[in-house]
């Protein structure tokens, strides 16, 4: 017995039958490891790409409204939309995010883990990657300019407490703080402002006019536009303001002009251009300046009888705040947006957007933007008001639009509101950004208008603002969408 065992153990281990049958199963363990590898490198690949552009996109959300309340969320929205949950059964453990507001950089991170299904084999239960982006907020040439309303209206009260006017200051400080950010001066950001009521005051904000600095300055042959006559051959420069004028101002000329448009029905409205221009049948080489306290016959001129004025009186106020031309200078744009007190007169919108159109270019009058700057160039104009074109006596259009709300629409011609929507259409025909804000007055004909007059009809570009707290978010959401984003990592 124990030999026919020996026997048969020795012919068992000669024998080759089924041998390969023991290789494959051997080699199907190792081939059914790296295929489930494989697989399982390929999901998790696919979940961490799917993680960084959820993050890209939640940074750069996050990064635009860095200074609003609803940053947070609107980091969390945005990445719950781009990497939905439960996504090819991953478990997430944030987005993570930390603000450097000096350097105005947003980084955020985020980690997921997967179950894994072949690599279990080999004692991984789980798989997870993870993945990061760091978004840096930068201002690539923005020129700037704030129209605000100085009408009377802006000294009423507002809800959320405080007066109209300190509303419009505190939150367009708010804008330049976030322009501007940690730094005093910026060499590619430029903000000017312009102030304005019935009229505009030409002269520059912090200046005195002095009447016996105005000098000539040589043009080419010209006839006056108003009073027609022989060619004339010289404009006059005051000593506080690059704004030419038709004649020399008396010693208390306040500073503002009227519109360079006159009411023929003949397309002469020289409001479409920037600088001097001939247009139609009339030559634009300088402004009309609005004469001070009215006289007619030696007689001051009753307020009743102010609308019916034929010499170009001053009936009423002009600001005593001038514009402030581009600068890059924090302290002294928040200094200018702080003088802003004491609103009076009535709301001529056009006046305001056409003197804003001309500080923001590099055209005579104004010179302080840049002629061909290098790369990128941002260009836009807030305009904010809280009422309804209202032709006034001594207005920017001498009430040839008609007085009170009759100037909003025709009156023997086109309207106020048809002269705003043509300077506006001629300012984004350069490629210049409008955004309008609706102030405290929820008229729907006036929200109708400055939907046309801004860049676009919804957010950003035009805004209501009912309340102080609205405005300065209103502000925070302009100024957020005129930074530049860019993904540093």
């Amino acid at each position: 017995m124990i030999s026919r065992m020996r026997h048969a153990g020795r012919r068992f281990l000669r024998d080759e039958r089924g041998g390969m049958a023991v290789f494959l199963a051997a080699g199907i363990v190792v081939l059914s490891a790296a295929v489930g590898l494989g697989v399982d490198t390929i999901r998790g690949y696919l979940v961490q790409s799917r993680l960084a552009a959820a993050l890209d996109a939640a940074g750069l959300a996050g990064a635009r409204v860095m200074y609003s309340d609803t940053r947070d969320d609107d980091i969390r929205m945005f990445f719950d939309a781009n990497f939905p949950p439960g996504f090819m059964g991953a478990t997430i453990d944030g987005p993570n995010f930390t603000v450097d507001a000096a350097s105005e950089v947003l980084s955020i991170d985020a980690s997921a883990t997967i179950e894994t299904s072949f690599m279990r084999i080999l004692g991984f239960q789980t798989l997870t990657v993870s993945a990061n982006s760091e978004i840096t907020r930068q201002t690539e040439l923005l020129e700037l300019v704030l129209a605000i309303d100085m009408s009377g209206s802006m000294g009423n009260s507002v809800s959320g407490g405080g007066t109209r006017i300190a509303a419009a200051r505190d939150a367009a400080q708010e804008l330049v703080n976030i322009l501007f950010g940690q730094d005093e001066t910026k060499a590619l950001l430029k903000i000017g402002i312009v102030p304005w009521n019935g009229k505009v005051n030409i002269t520059l904000n912090g200046t005195t006019f002095d009447s016996t600095q105005t000098v000539p300055e040589a043009v080419d042959p010209y006839v006056h536009p108003i009073l027609g006559g022989a060619a004339r051959n010289e404009v006059q420069i005051i000593n506080n303001s690059p704004v030419p004028l038709l004649s020399a101002p008396p010693a208390d000329w306040p500073g503002c002009v009227f519109a360079r448009y006159i009411h023929d029905f003949v397309d002469n409205d020289g409001d479409l251009s920037v600088g001097p221009v001939s247009v139609g049948d009339k030559d634009w080489p300088a402004w009309e300046l609005v004469q001070p306290t009215g006289l007619e016959g030696g007689e001051p001129i009753s307020p009743g009888r102010c609308a019916m004025a034929v010499d170009n009186h001053e009936c009423t106020r002009c600001l005593s705040h001038g514009i402030t031309p581009l600068q890059n200078v924090k302290t002294d744009t928040l200094n200018a947006i702080a003088e802003l007190q004491s609103p009076t007169g009535t709301t001529n919108i056009p006046e305001g957007l056409a003197w804003a159109w001309r500080v923001l270019v590099p055209q005579a009058p104004f010179t302080q933007a840049e002629v061909d700057p290098p790369g990128r160039r941002t260009q836009a104009i807030v305009l904010l008001t809280d009422g309804e074109n209202y032709g006034g006596s001594g207005d920017g259009y001498k009430t040839i639009f008609g007085y009170g709300s009759s100037a909003q629409g025709p009156v023997d011609g086109p309207g106020m509101n048809k002269r705003l929507e043509d300077v506006a259409a001629a300012i984004k025909a350069q490629g210049i950004l409008i955004y309008t804000i609706q102030f405290a007055f929820s008229s729907g004909d006036l929200a109708t208008l400055m939907k046309n007059v801004a860049s676009g009809p919804d957010a950003p570009f035009y805004h209501y603002a009912p309340d102080k707290a609205t405005l300065t978010q209103v502000f925070k959401e302009v100024a957020n969408d005129l930074s530049e984003l860019r993904v540093s990592k």
